[in-house]
């Protein structure tokens, strides 16, 4: 059965983007106020070493970067959902051209910042007016050696979309022109989509049917492998030719300095989880094995509940009570941003054509929090829902007590308050009277969605990614079948003999966006690291934990990362906590016995 048109959907289970702007005039002519703003901007060009100009400046960036959020969120969400809708794809490519205007337009003020008097900033900031720019001005002096001229920032803005711009061709691949072969299973013809494999089919409790989905899947993937390679492959290449052009030695040390994450850091992330988690799961999967009697256990079946019983669908408004019961421990403030994401309709339910698959959530300054969903009625799309609305109390948090200028925080830490919640949410249910059954078959979910997708499934997209930009750091030449070797190999590392690596799974890179959004796979574990130990605290009631933590969320982009987690009660300067977390993991699959 095919997914439905977008236009036949209940609009009630839809997000509403009129939220945004009441329809596209509206939104048009937010774009010419946005671009008179955005030429206001050139009369500081220039004048950033007196006071009150530099404050000024700064009083309308702030004002601009708002705006640019209502601009995105209109333009980008539509597209998101119906990408065969003309419109939505017009305001797409006008949300692009409006990016590079931008980042032509404020070029002048990194590089003038850049080259300003230490003494001077300091006392800007020391100031009452420039105090709440601190942080924004630090940042950029300690970038300060790799801010180009004036000229050459300027050009590099000005095609911006044009270099970058393998991420939107590879979302045209795979939404529109990818199709995958109808396949068949006990005399029934199914029809295969992303949304559907990775939604249903490969979960399926049917091996024979989750098995058929997976080779119709990946012969589907495959036609298109060189495509999507060198889309890819062109991507890397162009952030190396930019880190080296901004005098890098290593594409990864320019992708790490915007997080602010030390190389070591990063490093030990993927390295400790290669070597200690693996074991752990690799005992999850023989664990899974035995409950669904399998004689042996691939690739094809890793992602299947851990209970062999048909899993009981949650409705949409259960799913709501649920999570709003379990997050009021986060207090009124709290309560009501999760509240107004159900009645204001920020939430995407239903899977739809063209719709992008997974989840997400995308905040506007000061405005809703939308959260896209591919909803399948599973307790693990209930803990999504629970991650993403993490995503949007941190952001609305963060949002209301921070400038527009330094509103988010490093992506390092962008996924704590997010696995923070699905900790807390499972927790929550695991409170309930259940018997030894539905308690294993409860942490079976809570392993399969919260540990295994972002400690296992993103970080070996982590260690497949170090793996490309190494090689891209030493010069070698790429290709479809090199990509492939790699992830593959990084399969094999992380589950050894134990599970079996199905033909196809080597395309697994083709199939995640997060490539194309720098050094992102490894900050689930990262986050998913400081959530495990902020969400066990919050489960026992420690309300000074959460005091912590609230505070911690309307921080924003005011502290650096390894800040706000110690700032939240986790040491994250060294491997401890990592390593609690794994035997945390392994101290649940005790209950799978």
């Amino acid at each position: 059965m095919s997914l439905p048109l977008r236009k036949d959907l209940d609009p009630k289970l839809t997000w509403d983007l009129n939220l945004l702007f009441k329809d596209q005039e509206s939104f048009e002519k937010a774009i010419v106020a946005y671009q008179k703003d955005l030429q206001t901007i050139s009369q500081y060009q220039g004048k950033l070493n007196q006071e009150k100009q530099l404050l000024s400046m700064l009083q309308l960036l702030e004002k601009i970067f708002a705006q640019l959020t209502w601009l995105n969120d209109f333009g980008f969400l539509g597209y998101e959902v119906d990408k065969n809708n003309p419109v939505y794809e017009e305001n797409n490519y006008k949300l692009l051209a409006i990016y590079d205007e931008t980042k032509k337009a404020l070029s002048f003020i990194e590089v003038e910042l850049a080259n300003l008097d230490p003494n001077y900033l300091q006392s800007f900031v020391e100031s009452q007016s420039g105090a709440a720019y601190q942080r924004y001005l630090d940042k950029i002096y300690m970038n300060r050696e790799h801010v180009l001229s004036l000229e050459v920032e300027s050009a590099l803005s000005s095609i911006n979309s044009q270099l970058f711009n393998q991420y939107r061709l590879s979302n045209v691949l795979k939404y529109q022109d990818l199709h995958f072969e109808d396949f068949t299973c006990r005399g029934k013809t199914y029809a295969n989509t992303f949304a559907g494999f990775e939604g249903d089919y490969e979960v399926d409790l049917d091996p024979e049917l989750r098995h058929a989905a997976w080779d119709s899947f990946h012969q589907g993937l495959a036609k298109y492998q060189n495509t999507a390679a060198h889309l890819y492959i062109s991507h890397v290449q162009t952030e190396k030719a930019i880190s080296k052009l901004r005098g890098y030695d290593s594409v990864i040390d320019y992708l790490l300095s915007d997080q602010e994450v030390s190389r070591e850091a990063y490093d030990r992330q993927i390295d400790v989880i290669m070597t200690h988690l693996a074991p752990v799961m690799q005992r999850y999967a023989k664990l899974l094995a035995t409950k669904h009697g399998l004689s042996k256990i691939s690739l094809a079946d890793i992602k299947i509940p851990y209970s062999t019983q048909e899993p009981k669908k949650i409705s949409i408004q259960a799913s709501r009570q649920m999570i709003q019961d379990a997050l009021s421990i986060f207090g009124s403030e709290y309560r009501q941003i999760i509240e107004r994401a159900f009645e204001e309709r920020w939430i995407d339910y239903p899977m739809n054509q063209s719709k992008s698959t997974g989840g997400f959530c995308s905040t506007v300054y000061q405005g809703p929090s939308y959260i896209l969903l591919n909803w399948t009625g599973l307790l693990s799309e209930v803990l999504v829902l629970a991650h993403e609305l993490g995503h949007a109390g941190h952001f609305q948090l963060s949002y209301q007590y921070q400038k527009a200028t330094t509103p988010e925080a490093s992506l390092y830490f962008i996924e704590a308050p997010s696995t923070a919640n699905e900790v807390f949410m499972c927790h929550y249910l695991l409170s309930k009277d259940l018997d030894d059954e539905e308690r294993a078959n409860l942490v079976g979910e809570f392993i399969s969605r919260t540990y295994f997708h972002n400690m296992v499934t993103h970080l070996l997209e982590a260690d497949f990614q170090r793996k490309v930009y190494l090689a891209v750091d030493r010069g070698e030449n790429l290709n479809a079948q090199k990509l492939n070797q790699f992830f593959k190999e990084t399969l094999e590392q992380f589950w050894q003999e134990v599970v079996e690596i199905n033909p196809g799974a080597e395309l697994t890179w083709m199939r995640q966006p997060h490539y194309y959004m720098g050094l992102y796979s490894y900050t689930y574990s990262a986050g998913l690291t400081i959530g495990t130990q902020i969400g066990r605290k919050i489960a026992n009631h420690d309300h000074e934990t959460i005091q912590a933590w609230l505070d911690v969320l309307k921080a924003g982009g005011s502290m650096k990362p390894l800040d706000l987690a110690k700032a939240a009660g986790v040491d994250m300067s060294n491997d401890q906590a990592l390593r609690d977390t794994i035997a945390y993991v392994d101290h649940l699959l005790d209950y799978l016995k």
